[in-house]
């Protein structure tokens, strides 16, 4: 949880007379001033994830509804609330989310946040907010103790998105209860105002300058002009390359082996931003190739923070189809926790069977010196039929 204020502030101007002269001559000079309040709100902020799990189904039993597990914010019990079946007057199925403070005899002041999370790229995706006025929640009914949509999204909608993935859905919900309300004491007003950062947006006008370029990478036939400063800067890989004595027209041109174009591209894009190119001209399987080539990528240049995001984004992206190149990927670089994501997607049964029936299972077993596929095929292997 996130304990922060929320600042608002309260000026008033004001002229003062300043008067000179004699009985027969007066001048009067108005005199601008200005003074500052502040009220402060303490505010604690929580989120839960709540995945539903076999959505295509949409049988919750006997009610009709589900509740997450209880989860804890400001001092106050929560739950997120969710109705797979409610229809829409234009004859849209849709699916209903709410928030439902659970506190016995309890009444709480919060801002809501619902998403739902990408599981293409991980991010998350607002559906309805409300973070204006706070939401009065009173546990005396449900109508009192919840807030929500009837209609928070269309199915039709869902299943045009990257929200479903191997038939589950996840909600996000941020919670932000309002405490106590502080009000300051008049002082001097200060009206500068201080834009946020744009180094990042500044860089990446940089990297599309090319004019400033004072080196060329060339990869399979394609040229990347580049920044040495930069590179050396975001990269020990690119600074210990870019130092060796050389001579200047081999410092100028440096060829790339064994990386194709879009990979390296979405490299530079990282050093220069920070963040990962879109991709959007690409398809699922494209952008997941590109992913896993920049994960070796990053790891050989040393840039840590692009090989733990390419790693999240594999992690969120394993399929049957790729399940195998991935855990060879992860056992190559040593990283624990997406081989262990790699397992963990083996246990539902239609996973392990499909993965079993699949080219790549074989390949699997190639994974050495782990133990993981002799643990996999004895666990995995389907049981012999008796004659």
């Amino acid at each position: 949880m996130n304990v922060r204020p929320i600042y608002c502030r309260y000026t008033n101007t004001h002229a003062c007379a300043n008067v000179a002269g004699t009985a027969h001559h007066s001048k009067q000079r108005a005199m601008a001033s200005t003074t500052e309040s502040s009220c402060t709100t303490q505010t604690v902020q929580g989120t839960h994830r709540f995945q539903i799990c076999q959505f295509s189904y949409g049988n919750v039993g006997d009610e009709d509804y589900i509740r997450s597990g209880t989860f804890r914010v400001g001092g106050f019990d929560w739950v997120i609330v969710y109705c797979p079946d409610a229809d829409g007057d234009d004859g849209e199925e849709y699916i209903s989310v709410y928030l439902e403070l659970m506190s016995k005899y309890a009444e709480a002041l919060a801002f809501v946040d619902m998403r739902l999370i990408n599981q293409v790229t991980g991010d998350a995706c607002t559906i309805c907010a409300e973070n204006r006025v706070p939401n009065q929640f009173k546990s005396s009914s449900f109508e009192d103790a919840s807030w929500g949509r009837e209609k928070f999204i269309s199915k039709r909608a869902l299943k045009d998105s990257g929200y479903i993935r191997d038939n589950r859905l996840v909600i996000e919900c941020v919670v932000t209860v309002v405490h106590e309300l502080r009000v300051s004491e008049n002082k001097a007003s200060c009206e500068i105002e201080v834009p946020p950062p744009n180094a990042l947006e500044h860089f990446g006008k940089m990297l599309k300058d090319k004019s400033r370029a004072d080196v060329t990478f060339k990869v399979r036939g394609e040229m990347f002009p580049a920044h040495r400063a930069v590179l050396s800067a975001r990269s020990p890989v690119f600074k210990a390359q870019l130092s060796e004595p050389m001579k200047e027209n081999k410092m100028r041109h440096i060829t790339v082996d064994r990386m194709e174009p879009v990979v390296f591209e979405a490299l530079l894009h990282f050093v220069y931003t920070d963040s990962l190119p879109t991709m959007d001209d690409l398809d699922r399987s494209e952008r997941n190739a590109v992913v896993q080539h920049l994960f070796a990528a990053a790891d050989q240049y040393g840039l840590d923070r692009l090989k733990l995001m390419c790693e999240r984004i594999l992690c969120l992206n394993l399929d049957v189809d790729n399940v195998a190149v991935v855990l060879r990927l992860a056992d190559r670089y040593d990283c624990q926790k997406l081989k262990e994501a790699c397992v963990d997607f083996l246990v539902p049964s239609e996973r392990i069977d499909a993965v079993v029936a699949s080219r790549e299972y074989e390949s699997i077993k190639l994974v050495s010196p782990s133990p993981l596929a002799d643990l996999w095929e004895k666990n995995t292997r389907p049981p012999k039929r008796s004659v």
